[in-house]
């Protein structure tokens, strides 16, 4: 949730599916400061940049045209430090692999899966059941 002065006063609400990258884009824009630069493939030496996008053009108008799918990373809450989640949203399903991740090279081992997980919003709003090994969803997973 964000809250600009002036714009929001009301109350917006999106479906739309966005990523916390784009929270730095959207402060900078609606501070009415100068953008910030998409950063370049080698970037440890630039001082700011951003892969994000505002969200300002849907805080104008929440069903605006926007991004399909999200993506991002998490470790898993109960295997322990070693399993990293990738996932990608879009707004009608979330897909999970888990995969073998090192600390210590900070790389994930991508052919080291511990499982997947398709989660299918329209039926199952709450992920409460994994559909990643449904004939149904074979395209999907």
């Amino acid at each position: 949730m964000i809250r600009i002065t002036g714009l929001d006063d009301n109350g917006i609400i999106t479906e739309r599916v966005v990523e916390f990258v784009d929270l730095f884009t959207t402060l900078v824009d609606a501070a009415d400061l100068p953008p910030i630069p998409v950063c370049p493939e080698n970037f440890q030496n630039v001082l700011a940049c951003t892969e994000g996008e505002s969200l300002m053009p849907l805080v104008q108008k929440a069903k605006a045209a926007w991004k399909h799918l999200a993506f991002s990373q998490y470790p898993h809450p109960y295997l322990g430090g070693d399993i990293m989640g990738y996932l990608l949203r879009s707004e009608l399903y979330r897909y999970t692999e888990w995969v073998e991740f090192s600390y210590k090279s900070n790389k994930p081992y991508l052919t080291k899966n511990n499982g997947k997980e398709l989660n299918d919003h329209q039926a199952d709003s709450e992920e409460n059941h994994n559909v990643a090994s449904d004939h149904a969803f074979a395209d999907f997973a």
